[in-house]
């Protein structure tokens, strides 16, 4: 589907998301479209958020770049997240370009870190939902977007957030129903845990670990472990 297309439809679209499951397939699927590599959805953070895998919503970043971006404190004097801020104007973005004068270790990590995974270019959308909250989509891959496009992608981004902040919002006043064994199998991987550790720690096969949090990764709309965990504590299912 032409993005044109894509633009033309996405009100109507995005009116019949139902889980943030839905957002993440037509993400993905749009994604590809572009002949992109990755997308990410996530809230915009405050000072005391040091970690982009507290502020995301949903993402098909590699676990393991999440993790590495993480250890490494990038987020930290984000050139990215410092323009978002001050502006909310859509811009396209080149990893070397963007980091060019960052100091120390983090320019040469944040660039390799990119260019691994095949996102060294794309594009970021500050969008904010009802509330005024403010967040961001962005596309990356090894390309930048006309201005055209990026008008376009912004009218899409715009309400992809809108629904999904509304979606967000009904989860977190619509229990959900977890077995102990689920919601001890979240508290441990999000304490840092692998699943082997959780099996012995709670004498279950690493198979029925493996069930139990993909049973909650389903009921939390979710399609990685990382997103589980994230989501579980954002509705406080959880605590660690």
């Amino acid at each position: 589907m032409t993005l044109e297309a894509v633009f033309n439809q996405i009100e109507e679209v995005a009116d019949d998301f139902r889980t943030h499951y839905e957002v993440f397939k037509y993400m993905k699927s749009l994604t590809q479209d572009l002949g992109m590599s990755a997308f990410l959805i996530m809230i915009l953070p405050t000072v005391d958020i040091v970690e982009i895998g507290a502020t995301k919503i949903i993402t098909n970043w590699p676990a393991e770049m999440v993790d590495y971006y993480d250890s490494h404190n990038l987020l930290i004097d984000s050139p990215v997240v410092r323009r978002m801020l001050r502006s909310t104007r859509p811009f396209n973005y080149d990893v070397e370009a963007i980091n060019a004068d960052r100091g120390g270790s983090k320019k040469s990590a944040v660039i390799d870190l990119f260019k691994r995974y095949g996102m060294d270019k794309g594009a970021y959308f500050p969008v904010h939902d009802a509330a005024g909250g403010r967040g961001a989509l962005s596309i990356s891959g090894q390309r930048t977007f006309s201005t055209i496009e990026l008008a376009q992608l912004l009218f899409i981004a715009t309400h992809v957030y809108d629904r999904l902040s509304q979606l967000t919002l009904t989860e977190k006043h619509r229990p959900i129903g977890f077995t102990q064994s689920e919601l001890d199998c979240l508290r441990l991987t999000a304490g840092g845990k692998k699943g082997s550790e959780i099996a012995k720690l709670l004498g279950f096969s690493e198979h029925a670990v493996s069930s139990h949090i993909g049973n909650a990764m389903k009921k939390l709309g979710c399609t990685t472990r990382t997103q589980a965990v994230v989501n579980a504590l954002r509705l406080n299912i959880i605590r660690v």
